[in-house]
């Protein structure tokens, strides 16, 4: 089958689908009149083969983003951290388009996006190499009571379950779009973007405009 899997036209949707399908298709394109039928494409398009699934995991995905912007949980800058980490031990750059910008726009350190892709982990801080051990515990299964206890410590009791439940949603949603689209960028354009950052010739996104 051809990558993306194509997206269903609407008119091939069975009706109890409908509801799901539609509020799936506004999350990508907000002012799209109600009923009428658009192609999102990529991931997203693919999703909506399961208009039930779409929906679930549009709406969790639209949860994890906005975390940050509310008291007692984690900030946008440790859940694109997670995005960081994640794409340098899953090897690959599926994510990393978006996710290397957004990054630096909510103040993850440049110095920490290079430690972790170019494999001088030494350079990371107290705090990132102790965001990337949690991280790693929990994707392996290795989760120690001393990490939760510090992540508790750090983030609050219920900042800690959403940051663990947001990693491995994170791994899941990953996973799915190697799956389901197989392109990514190359390591070439991803380095590129990053001399380009660096040297001041491409600009910061605002990250804002991709999380509700």
């Amino acid at each position: 089958m051809e990558r993306p899997i194509p997206q269903p036209k609407r008119s091939e949707i069975p009706e109890i689908d409908l509801p799901a399908y539609d509020a799936a298709v506004r999350r990508q394109l907000p002012h799209l009149p109600p009923g009428e039928d658009a192609h999102i494409g990529g991931y997203h398009g693919s999703l909506l083969n399961s208009p039930p699934f779409a929906e679930a995991l549009e709406m969790f995905g639209r949860v994890v983003r906005t975390r940050g912007e509310f008291e007692g949980t984690y900030s946008h800058a440790d859940r694109e951290f997670v995005d960081q980490v994640l794409s340098i031990d899953m090897r690959t750059n599926c994510v990393q388009g978006t996710h290397i910008p957004d990054a630096l726009a909510v103040g993850v350190r440049m110095e920490a996006i290079e430690a972790l892709r170019y494999g001088h982990e030494e350079d990371l801080n107290e705090d990132e190499t102790f965001l990337a051990e949690y991280i790693r515990a929990v994707v392996g299964g290795e989760l120690t009571e001393e990490r939760l206890d510090r992540m508790v410590a750090r983030l609050g009791q219920r900042g800690a379950v959403e940051y663990t439940l947001f990693i491995t949603f994170l791994q899941m949603t990953m996973r799915n779009i190697q799956a389901m689209t197989a392109r990514e960028p190359t390591d070439d354009e991803i380095d590129r973007m990053i001399r380009e950052f660096k040297d001041g010739t491409r600009p910061l996104p605002d990250f804002r405009e991709r999380i509700h």
